[in-house]
């Protein structure tokens, strides 16, 4: 199985006691801000929306797809299950 590493992610919502969505900000190469996306499949004890956290655990991807104004529009939806998480706290922060 495929592991994946996620440093210095934003925790964007929590899922019940399921899990979480958490993001990461770049920049693409035509200098656009862009977002990639990632729900972490697994218990949260102490995360808050908000929280800056890195994550390593099993990478899923999965095709969706839904309705758009534009037509039908797939997309990867990225999984990450059975997650070591680990929150960044100040004194961890490059900055």
């Amino acid at each position: 199985m495929a592991k994946i590493k996620i440093d210095g992610a934003t925790v964007d919502r929590l899922l019940s006691d399921k899990g979480m969505a958490v993001s990461t900000e770049f920049t693409d190469k035509e200098g656009n801000p862009r977002k990639d996306k990632f729900t972490v499949w697994g218990q949260v004890p102490g995360i808050q929306v908000g929280d800056t956290v890195d994550v390593v655990g099993n990478l899923s991807v999965k095709v969706e797809k839904f309705e758009g104004d534009n037509g039908l529009i797939h997309y990867a939806q990225v999984n990450v299950n059975n997650p070591q998480i680990e929150k960044v706290t100040a004194q961890d922060a490059p900055f």
